[in-house]
């Protein structure tokens, strides 16, 4: 006979939220983190600072997101995934250190970071993060797939303590790290869809100011006079983009798959989410705010301060962006301004005027001049 305390059981939860409640620090659920900078942590023993998970609806087992502290001067223990991970500044300023598991920490690249910087730890690279500053703590977004990996491989120490060593010599870790390079028309990226083709992309590991980023490319189909940069990462199928649109404009509404977590490095106005047929879920924004969209939940971003705001949204893997190839499917995924509920426009004029504010949006979107900005 079987012994029964040794059958396997049914998992009941994905295998990443199993190791996560396990690090015993602070996880934060629902639709939005209003502040990364005041957001409460906890002390992760295992890593030997204060931590934070934040695991939104939206993310639906696919994207990791992660807010790390580091304390006044102090430099962190040397930590390596298996896998890609995208790191954003929320504040602060220090420095990383990057080399491949087998080599020497003096063999690898270091670079400085300030606020609102953007950069990738390549997958089985050892990461040491420093702060500069000794008098107040610099705090970081980190982003990484390994949820989705965790439920093909539920065993984290396989992402965590694997002796893989990564075929990386110094100078492609120096040329990563080197300034970003644009590729025109999506050349050589994979992912890119037949939507994105004609758009520029910049290329590389180390993106120094997301607020300062002005190589911006036209985004006219998504309307508020809107401009992107669109990044891949050297050597990765991780991408992301960021979009800058006017002041006291909104967005066109959209939708898409799930595990896309937005970051607001600058401005001030709010967001709704919701699936069709049901009621918004209204999101305030400024900067250091966080919220992810749910699997093909309609989204629009509204800007109430009066200089243009960004939005940067890292993006999942390609397989799940949700996007349709075809124009006649794609008109499924965006609400054309003449076509949007009369109450989209009355709530964000409220806003508007409610700070003394009044819209500049031009009577012709409303219309359907796809040049109502020009």
């Amino acid at each position: 006979m079987s012994d029964a305390a040794s059958e396997p059981t049914p998992r009941t939860e994905f295998a990443y939220d199993q190791w996560m409640k396990e690090q015993n620090v602070p996880i934060y659920t629902g639709h939005f983190v209003p502040d990364m900078r005041k957001l409460e942590l906890g002390r992760w023993e295992a890593r030997g600072h204060d931590a934070a998970f934040v695991q939104l609806s939206g993310q639906e087992g696919v994207s990791e997101a992660r807010i790390s502290e580091i304390a006044p001067g102090e430099t962190l223990a040397p930590v390596k995934l298996g896998l890609d991970e995208m790191v954003y500044v929320v504040s602060g300023s220090g420095s990383t250190r990057v080399w491949p598991n087998g080599g020497r920490p003096d063999d690898g690249q270091q670079f400085e970071w300030s606020d609102k910087a953007l950069f990738l730890i390549p997958p089985n690279h050892f990461a040491e993060f420093s702060n500069l500053r000794g008098d107040q703590p610099a705090r970081l977004l980190h982003y990484s797939y390994l949820p989705l990996a965790m439920s093909v491989v539920p065993d984290p120490d396989f992402f965590l303590s694997n002796d893989y060593r990564p075929r990386t010599v110094q100078a492609d870790l120096k040329a990563a790290y080197s300034g970003a390079k644009m590729v025109s028309g999506g050349e050589g990226l994979r992912w890119i869809t037949a939507k994105h083709r004609d758009s520029a992309y910049w290329y590389g590991n180390f993106f120094p100011d997301m607020h300062a980023w002005d190589k911006l490319d036209t985004n006219a189909h998504r309307g508020a006079g809107g401009r992107t940069v669109r990044i891949q990462f050297a050597g990765s199928d991780m991408s992301c983009h960021m979009s800058v649109f006017d002041a006291m404009t909104y967005k066109k509404a959209h939708r898409h798959g799930p595990g896309r977590v937005i970051v607001i490095p600058t401005g001030e106005g709010y967001s709704t989410l919701w699936l069709e047929g049901q009621e918004p879920i209204v999101v305030p924004w400024q900067e250091a705010a966080l919220f992810v969209p749910p699997d093909r939940w309609f989204h629009q971003h509204f800007n109430l301060g009066s200089e243009p705001a960004r939005y940067l949204a890292l993006h999942p893997p390609m397989q799940f962006h949700g996007y349709a190839e075809r124009a006649e499917d794609r008109k499924r995924d965006q609400i054309e301004y003449p076509d949007e509920d009369a109450a989209v426009r009355q709530r964000f004029e409220a806003e508007l005027a409610a700070r003394g504010l009044e819209t500049r949006m031009p009577e012709d979107a409303y219309g359907g001049r796809e040049d109502a900005w020009r």
